[in-house]
């Protein structure tokens, strides 16, 4: 969540109380109604700001994972061609690189 988005998220939040316990200390149905809309409007400020910030976690997450199958699919050509080669060091390049992209995939699925 932004901190700027929070912050007037919750300090629409608190402008709301106060009006409505003005309202219903002064007896005032418009200004109670207008707090408790104030404070409605707050939620749903923290509710978008919630949003973008998991549109922004899955985006990362999708990044991560594409990154992961580009290096597994590098590993394996690299495997490949160290074995049709009869490298070894290419076959090791190769699988180092397709567990770096199984270790990337792993770190997303605890996310």
């Amino acid at each position: 969540m932004s901190l700027e988005g929070k912050a007037k998220a919750t300090a629409k939040d608190i402008e709301g109380k106060v009006q409505e316990g003005m309202g219903n200390l002064a007896g005032s149905n418009v200004d109670r109604q207008e707090g408790q809309a104030k404070q409605a409007e707050a939620e749903v400020r923290h509710s978008a700001e919630d949003l973008k910030e998991k549109a922004a976690d899955l985006a990362e997450g999708a990044k991560e994972r594409i990154k992961a199958a580009a290096k597994n699919v590098s590993g394996k050509v690299e495997e490949f061609v160290g074995n049709a080669t009869d490298d070894p060091a290419k076959v090791a390049e190769g699988k180092a690189k397709q567990a770096e992209a199984s270790v990337r995939n792993a770190k997303e699925d605890l996310r």
